[in-house]
């Protein structure tokens, strides 16, 4: 299977039978579609339920191209530029998991274009109009990876009788596909609500301790591999002075992207995660907790500030005003190192200036 960092889009060819004569539509913006939908398909609001974009603008140029579909006008516009998926030209449904006799629809998800970006695939029922099955595609090495450390992870979710994520169908370690359960839902939206504090409160785990200072000389020992300003040493080091401290804290699984976009709001009310290719199996308290806060600060163009007030989270053991400040700190030198490794400027810069308001804040 070709595993590649772009998609591609040859000139149609006529082509007949089985999965090879597939063709898709391109939804997005030129160069870089998010969706990839079945050519001369008409879409359903339901088919796009799970999804959409937060930013107002994004949100009207997308309810504008579900309409479109909808209507059947944006195939017919676009037959042009109808192109095939090679990646998953090759792939067996039966093997991964789909269960009925005929063929399903597929909708194909493109993640954001960087190292690590995959193709989520969509297997629709075209007789229930319902989505049966993810398989997540791998289109880059780093990847590769990640697909099978998400899948590692729900193996051991699943022996963990955690609910609150998809089921592990299947996992071939020769291409780093994976196939697994639908989490119905809609999205969560941009507050840090009960119902999320519900969901990472089910990840603790209390029986396993961690040492803030262990977690300190980690963070220590990762920072010391990056190339660094001077400004940033000096930042850094502060930082690992404020957590270099010897106190036990209860374990806690982490999700690593724990963000609106991964939350499902579930029929009963509960919440459910899916994306955990970022998962850490034990990390400090309120890592993701702070993750969401600050996330969604950076990506909805917020002035970066502490996270701290924001929160309405406890756990089942307290946690004092000092003690959750000495959390904040190592979450966004944990985050702030991602970035810089990554290379992410803009990213790196936000953090960089919470960070500082945070120490200053709290001093």
């Amino acid at each position: 299977m070709p595993v590649r960092d772009e998609v591609n889009e040859p000139p149609a060819t006529e082509q007949s039978g089985g999965t090879e004569a597939r063709r898709f539509v391109p939804i997005g913006k030129p160069g870089n579609p998010r969706w990839l939908v079945p050519a001369g398909q008409r879409v359903s609001g339901a088919d796009f339920a799970g999804w959409g974009p937060y930013r107002l603008s994004s949100r009207l140029a997308w309810s504008a191209s579900k309409a479109a579909l909808r209507w059947g006008f944006a195939s017919r516009a676009s037959k042009r530029h109808e192109f095939q998926f090679q990646q998953a030209a090759s792939l067996d449904w039966q093997a991964l998991g789909w269960q009925r006799s005929h063929e399903p629809y597929i909708f194909i998800y493109l993640g954001t274009p960087g190292t690590n970006r995959k193709a989520v695939l969509h297997l629709i029922d075209p007789i229930s109009a319902a989505c049966e099955l993810i398989v997540k595609l791998p289109l880059t090495e780093p990847a590769q990876v990640a697909i099978a450390h998400e899948a590692q992870t729900l193996r051991e979710l699943e022996r963990e009788a955690f609910i609150a994520a998809p089921r592990l169908v299947c996992f071939d370690p020769a291409s780093n596909v994976c196939s697994q359960t639908v989490v119905r839902g809609m999205r969560c939206g941009r507050q840090f609500t009960r119902e999320i504090a519900t969901v990472l409160q089910s990840l603790m785990h209390p029986q396993e301790i961690i040492n803030l200072s262990d977690a300190a000389s980690w963070l220590q020992q990762q920072t010391n591999l990056l190339e660094m300003s001077a400004e940033d040493v000096l930042l850094v080091a502060a930082a690992l002075d404020a957590i270099s401290h010897d106190r036990e804290l209860p374990g806690v699984r982490i999700h690593g992207d724990f963000a609106p976009w991964n939350i499902k709001l579930q029929a009963d009310g509960s919440a459910a995660l899916v994306d955990w290719e970022d998962s850490r199996p034990r990390g400090l308290p309120l890592h993701d907790a702070y993750h969401f806060v600050h996330q969604t600060r950076y990506l909805f163009g917020k002035q970066p500030r502490p996270g701290f007030r924001e929160l309405r989270f406890r756990y089942s053991c307290p946690l004092d005003f000092g003690t959750r400040r000495q959390l904040e700190i190592a979450y966004l030198l944990d985050a702030l190192r991602q970035q810089l490794a990554e290379g992410d400027r803009a990213h790196a810069a936000f953090l960089r200036a919470t960070l500082r308001l945070t120490l200053s804040e709290y001093a």
